[in-house]
């Protein structure tokens, strides 16, 4: 009989050191993507929600997989997919081999010389030429300027392609085609955008008004369903470009002009940039900011990109510098980019992404190979005065910029970058176009915002030094490392607990088991606890000490007796997702879990059945629970961003949720006299709150650079421990919210979780590198 083949996504990773020939990227990606059907084909928004964790647009950069994507994404997305701990060290296996086999790099292509060096000059304009756009088809382009006109042009032989397009009562500061080519938008300093048919130069409807000064950027989704305007009023607004209606309130955030806006290739993600020097990225369905802006520009940002791939984002600026960041993490990618000499003022993707263009006031347009942040080829130079605004072709053969010369100029690309006629069809370049006001306006805002923001910084080290000096007093590094780290998992591990005497330590792992210590000599006791099927997120002891509970990536919770290491009945199930938490009452009685598929169950410790109907009131999966000392209280944490309190005797829940966080809470904790509550972030702070009146204690606690996954307080509440996505354990006094000591080091991966002794003297770190860690107290 012949054996069928298994199913797709669970045969065994190919042995790629046997075959010289294999991309084991390529491999890698093949097997997700067959893993991503057979899975149904879930959307990335779907995915993103099942982890709770990352962005719909970083979901779909890692099904992709055109780039090896950060481990701790991919595993995420394998989890989500239904992969268990056998499959996650199966796509482990394959991340490793494609990390150490990097693809070789691509030599971008560069301007060539076929033409005079000067370009193609397309003249017309009586002024300044702000903005710039190739139609999607590539026949057309779109020139937009201080005459108060935008101009067609036909790419191929730089003449103009009817009449010019007026109606504007004021300079155009950008233009933009939808992605069906049928419309084309402009923004003016008259506080309007304007809809045109670019086959008519005809006006579309009225035109369209809300903002309260001038619109100085414009930009359509992918989808070409909405039309997103960003103003000198401060606000970005969404409308409908068939009605030419808001949609949504207007988005705020930003405290000047809002200079730039552009969407992500997929549309999940809406980026503004502004005078106030920051980036945001927004969540064009909800109007909602995502995570902290993007700092970093010391001056004014005026320009912004997306990379057609959306692995990346460009932004540029007044200080002359260009930035990359990722989209998914708010993170910089590489130092910035510097070449330039004054204020720059717009970026572009090449189609495939292998090069970056940026115009300057200094005259120049200037190419980047993205990868490396270092330049190709000499600066472009046939300008006479500031360039404003730069666009690909949607083939990539041909480079357009404007100026304050009154001049489109045309460069032509190398063959390298050039598509056949049906890769240009299927293809669709997205021109995000900066514009400010003339040059000499623009240097007088450059120099005043650099006065204030040279004022500001004065005010900030002043600042900064009286309160060094006001907190001058011991702040001892009180923890020190082992001996000894716990090793014996064999994939991440996610949980960890003391037991109440303090003399068994049980470790929750990716690896599908609960392994027991002794915190004392740091030896594992027994065998590995095996029964569930998943990875293994949380570990609790009951306060007797005579029961573990252990929540399972199978979406059941386990009991054990942690003397014998034997399963206590039959697993409780009810949970439809992965069970991400539990937690007992002070008196034993009682147990929670929480779960992905956002409820609370509560179980009866002494039956194992459910205890009554299900806490329900998040909109996400649920990461972190916990009981109050005194049992009346029950708190849990969101992927929804938000704490919520519940009555455990009745299930209902107590007050308004507590919301403060910008992102995911991964954890939630009380201090031993039940006063205050920790939250973990995935803003990267830690938050303290009054569980008696649901408001927040002081400032959020920061220092962490990436997401806190974990939180505890020491036995005597006098500390606060933090784990987070830095590799870092910090420590904390939760009576003042300052630091105590230096971040403690050694975990080589994110750290996941954080558990004191019932004695204070020993605390346990458990991480991503596979091992737990034990530090003592003094």
């Amino acid at each position: 009989m012949t054996t069928p083949p298994p199913p797709p996504g669970t045969r065994p990773a190919p042995d790629l050191a046997s075959d010289p020939r294999a991309d084991p990227l390529a491999v890698l990606r093949a097997r997700l993507q067959e893993l991503h059907r057979f899975r149904g084909k879930p959307s990335f928004r779907t995915l993103a929600t099942k982890t709770g964790v990352i962005s719909q647009t970083t979901a779909h950069a890692v099904i992709k997989c055109e780039k090896l994507p950060r481990w701790g994404n991919l595993e995420l997305i394998v989890e989500a997919l239904g992969g268990d701990a056998e499959r996650v060290e199966e796509f482990r296996t394959l991340w490793l081999a494609a990390d150490a086999h990097p693809p070789a790099p691509v030599t971008p292509s560069v301007i060539t010389e076929a033409i005079p060096p000067d370009g193609l000059t397309l003249t017309g304009h009586t002024g300044v030429v702000y903005g710039v756009a190739f139609s999607p088809g590539g026949h057309l382009l779109a020139s937009a300027g201080d005459d108060g006109t935008v101009r067609l042009w036909g790419p191929g032989t730089g003449q103009p392609v009817g009449d010019p397009i007026t109606g504007h009562t004021g300079p155009v500061w950008a233009v933009a085609f939808s992605p069906d080519g049928h419309l084309l938008a402009t923004a003016g300093d008259d506080g309007t955008v304007r809809l045109w048919g670019p086959g008519t130069g005809q006006p579309v409807g009225e035109p369209i008004t809300g903002h309260t000064n001038a619109v100085s950027a414009v930009a359509f989704s992918p989808d070409g369903h909405l039309l997103a305007t960003a103003g000198d009023d401060g606000t970005v607004r969404l409308w409908g470009p068939g009605t030419g209606q808001p949609v949504g309130e207007p988005i705020t955030g930003h405290n000047d002009i809002v200079s730039a806006v552009a969407f992500s290739p997929d549309g999940h993600l809406l980026v503004t940039a502004g005078a106030d020097g920051t980036v945001r990225l927004w969540d064009p369905a909800t109007g909602q900011q995502i995570g902290d802006p993007l700092t970093g520009h010391t001056d004014p940002v005026w320009a912004v990109a997306f990379s057609p791939d959306g692995h990346l984002l460009a932004t540029t600026g007044a200080d002359g510098t260009v930035r990359l960041w990722d989209p998914g993490t708010g993170q910089p990618v590489g130092e910035p980019i510097t070449g330039h000499t004054s204020t720059l003022s717009a970026v572009a993707f090449s189609p495939d992404g292998h090069l970056l263009a940026t115009t300057g006031s200094d005259g120049t347009v200037r190419l980047w190979d993205p990868g490396t942040g270092q330049p190709v080829g000499e600066p472009i130079t046939g300008h006479t005065g500031p360039v404003w605004a730069v666009a690909f072709s949607l083939g990539g053969h041909l480079l357009a910029t404007t100026g304050s010369d009154g001049t489109v100029r045309l460069w032509p690309c190398g063959e390298e970058l050039q598509e056949s006629p049906s890769d240009r069809a299927d293809r669709l370049l997205r021109v995000v176009v900066e514009l400010r006001r003339d040059h000499h306006q623009l240097r007088e805002e450059r120099d005043a915002l650099a006065k204030d923001f040279q004022a500001l910084r004065q005010e900030r080290d002043e600042l900064a030094a009286r309160l060094a000096t006001a907190v001058q007093q011991p702040n001892p590094q009180r923890i020190k490392p082992k001996r000894t780290k716990l090793t014996g998992h064999t994939s991440p591990v996610r949980g960890v607990a003391f037991s109440p005497g303090g003399h068994l330590l049980a470790t929750a792992g990716g690896d599908r088991t609960v392994r027991l210590w002794d915190p004392g000599t740091g030896q594992q006791i027994g065998d590995p606890l095996t029964g569930h099927t998943g990875t293994v997120r949380g570990v609790a002891f009951s306060p007797d000490g005579d029961l573990l509970a252990t929540a399972g990536g199978d979406r059941t919770v386990r009991l054990w007796n942690p003397g014998t290491g034997q399963q206590i009945g039959d697993p409780l199930t009810g949970h439809t997702s992965p069970v991400r938490g539990v937690a007992f009452s002070p008196g034993g009685d009682l147990l929670a879990s929480a779960g992905g598929d956002e409820t609370v169950r509560l179980w009866n410790r002494g039956t194992g059945r459910p205890k009554r109907t299900n806490l329900t009131g998040h909109d996400g999966p649920i990461w972190g629970v916990a009981f109050s000392p005194d049992g009346h209280l029950l708190a849990t944490a969101g992927g929804d961003k938000t704490v919520r309190l519940w009555d455990p005797g009745t299930g209902q829940q107590i007050g308004d949720p507590l919301t403060g966080h910008d992102g995911p809470i991964w954890g939630v904790a009380f201090s031993p006299d039940g006063d205050l509550l920790a939250t973990a972030g995935g803003d990267k702070t830690v938050r303290l709150w009054d569980p008696g009146t649901g408001q927040q204690i002081g400032d959020p606690l920061t220092g962490h650079t990436s997401p806190v996954r974990g939180v505890a307080f020491s036995s005597g509440g006098d500390l606060l421990a933090t784990a987070g996505g830095d590799k870092t354990v910090r420590l904390w006094d939760p009576g003042t919210g300052q630091p105590i000591g230096d971040p403690l080091t050694g975990h080589t991966d994110i750290v996941w979780a954080v558990a004191f002794s019932s004695g204070g003297d020993l605390l346990a770190t458990a991480g991503d590198d596979k091992t737990v860690r034990l530090w003592i107290v003094d």
